[in-house]
């Protein structure tokens, strides 16, 4: 089950991928009826995949809420 974050704007997926002995932090967002997809790729390379799933939650707020205010990015 993926973790999902929602807005009555976007709807952001959290996940983590491996790099090599890596992981970092992915978080999907998703807007508007055809589902237009934007990846966001935390900047921090973890040693668990709950480490970087955490980044990926926290990027994943802030997000939300920068895409609330418009914030240009």
């Amino acid at each position: 089950m993926t973790p999902i974050f929602a807005s009555p704007d976007i709807t952001a997926c959290i996940g983590a991928r491996e790099t090599g002995e890596w992981f970092e932090g992915v978080v999907n967002v998703l807007q508007g009826p055809t589902a237009v997809r934007v990846q966001h790729v935390c900047l921090r390379l973890r040693d668990t995949r709950a480490e970087a799933l955490r980044d990926a939650r926290k990027d994943a707020k802030k997000l939300i809420v920068m895409w609330r205010d418009k914030v240009q990015l």
